[in-house]
C-alpha cells in the first residue's frame, strides 16, 4: 500500500522516527546515561544532534529512566535555566506531589525552591527564592547547585533507574557568564564528583574545535569523552530516500534524482529532509491518473521554489550583515570554501586578508558558516546550504 503521509520530516525537535542510521550515537548516549558518565557531542547545526537526544530521551523514559533534556539557548538567563531544571526534575520524579516537594526541598535546599501545583493540569512547577544578588553576581553557582542537587537526588533512586541531564548548545551556558574559563572550571569541579547522573552536552560551534578556548576546557579535555556528529553515511541515506519515495507509489527510475537531492542539500540531514519533503508534495500533486516520476529536473525545480519561499528570511539575515561580511559570504561561494586564507581570495572580494578572516570568524560565531573537515582539508561551508543558493541567485546571477 502506498504511503499517504509525507515520510520526510523536518523542523521541531524530531523524534526517533526521523533518524537514519544513528544507532551508534544513540547507543553511546544511552550507555553514558546508564553508567553515570560524561559525553560531549559536537557537530554542525542541522545534523540531527537534537533528534538523537530526543530519541534517547524517549527510550530511557519509556523504560523508567529519569532524563532531563534542555536547550541552553532557549533560556535568556541562568536562573531561568536552573528553574527549568528544577521543574523538570519534579515532573520526572513520577511520585506523589507531597513526596516530590519533600525531596526537592531536601536536595535542592541551597536554591530555596518554592512550589506551585496546578491541579487541573496535574503539574508541579518550581521557582527559586535565592538572594537576587546571587542571581546577578554568581549565576554559575545556581547551575552547579542544581547539578549537585540532581546528583544527591539520583543517589536515592534505584540503581536500575538511569538518571541523566542532556543539554543542547552547552556553550551558551559558559558564554553567558563574564568569566567563561572560571565557569568551565567550576562546572568541571562539580561534575567530576558525580557518578550517578549521566551528562550529555552538545555544541554546534565546530570552529571551536581548533580554538584555544576548547583546547583549554577542563570539562572537555578532562571529564568528557567526545563524539563528533558528521554527515550520515551516503549509501544509507540514499537507500532511505529511495525506499520512502517508492513506498509512496512514486516512480524513481534510477539513483540520479536521489543523488541530486543529496548534492543540492550538501548532505545536511535537515536540508535533505526538507527538499525531499517538498519533492514528495510536488509528486503527490501530480499523481492524478498515474504515478508521478521523480526526476533530476523536478528536484532542481523544487529547490528553486523552496529557496524562493525562504527568501524573506534569507533577505533579513543578509541585510543584517555588514558589507564586508556579505563579501566574505560571496567569497565562500566563489572559492567553494577552500583557500580563503590566501591573498588572492581576499583580493577577489576587495578585502584585506585580515578583514576577510575577521568577517569569517564573525559569520562562524553567528552560525551562518561552519567548518567541514569531513573530506581532506577543512572547508568553510554555509550552515544552511539553501541560504548559499539564495546568495548565489541573488548576488551572483
Amino acid at each position: 500500500m502506498a504511503l499517504t503521509r509525507n515520510p520526510f520530516r523536518y523542523g521541531g525537535d524530531g523524534d526517533s522516527v526521523d533518524l537514519v542510521d544513528r544507532k551508534e550515537e544513540t547507543a553511546q548516549i544511552e550507555a553514558t546515561i546508564r553508567n553515570g558518565e560524561k559525553l560531549f557531542l559536537i557537530g554542525p547545526r542541522r545534523f540531527g544532534k537534537t533528534s538523537i537526544l530526543q530519541s534517547v530521551d524517549e527510550t530511557l523514559t519509556y523504560s523508567g529512566g529519569m532524563v532531563l533534556h534542555l536547550n541552553a539557548e532557549a533560556f535568556p538567563s541562568m536562573d531561568m535555566l536552573v528553574e527549568k531544571i528544577l521543574s523538570l526534575t519534579a515532573t520526572r520524579l513520577q511520585t506523589k506531589v507531597e513526596i516530590a516537594i519533600e525531596q526537592m526541598g531536601k536536595f535542592f535546599s541551597d536554591l530555596k525552591p518554592e512550589f506551585k501545583y496546578n491541579g487541573a493540569a496535574q503539574k508541579l512547577s518550581v521557582r527559586m527564592s535565592v538572594d537576587p544578588t546571587v542571581v546577578k553576581t554568581r549565576p554559575i553557582k545556581l547551575f552547579v547547585d542544581a547539578l549537585d542537587g540532581l546528583e544527591m537526588l539520583a543517589r536515592t533512586q534505584p540503581r536500575s533507574r538511569p538518571v541523566g541531564l542532556m543539554i543542547d548548545e552547552f556553550q551558551a551556558i559558559v558564554s553567558r557568564v563574564a568569566d567563561g574559563t572560571s565557569a568551565d572550571a567550576q562546572i568541571s569541579a562539580t561534575i567530576q564528583k558525580h557518578h550517578r547522573v549521566g551528562y550529555v552536552f552538545t555544541d554546534s560551534q565546530t570552529r571551536l574545535l581548533t580554538s584555544m578556548a576548547l583546547t583549554n576546557s577542563q570539562l572537555i579535555n578532562r571529564l568528557c569523552r567526545r563524539r563528533f556528529i558528521g554527515p550520515l553515511p551516503r549509501g544509507d541515506f540514499s537507500a532511505f530516500l529511495m525506499k520512502k519515495f517508492r513506498q509512496s507509489g512514486f516512480v524513481v527510475a534510477d539513483d540520479g534524482p536521489i543523488e541530486k537531492i543529496l548534492v543540492l542539500a550538501q548532505e545536511v540531514p535537515y536540508n535533505v529532509q526538507m527538499l525531499a519533503h517538498h519533492c514528495w508534495e510536488e509528486l503527490r500533486s501530480r499523481s492524478r491518473s498515474k504515478p508521478a516520476k521523480l526526476t533530476e529536473a523536478l528536484v532542481e525545480s523544487v529547490l528553486q521554489r523552496t529557496v524562493k519561499s525562504l527568501g524573506p528570511l534569507f533577505a533579513q539575515t543578509w541585510t543584517g550583515l555588514t558589507s564586508i561580511q556579505q563579501r566574505a559570504l560571496i567569497a565562500v561561494i566563489r572559492w567553494q570554501g577552500a583557500g580563503l586564507s590566501s591573498t588572492v581570495a581576499a583580493r577577489s572580494a576587495n578585502l584585506a586578508v585580515s578583514s576577510l578572516q575577521s568577517a569569517l570568524r564573525s559569520l562562524h560565531d553567528q552560525n551562518i558558516l561552519r567548518e567541514d573537515p569531513a573530506v581532506g582539508p577543512v572547508k568553510t561551508r554555509f550552515a544552511d546550504p539553501f541560504f548559499a543558493e539564495w546568495v548565489r541567485l541573488t548576488a551572483l546571477m
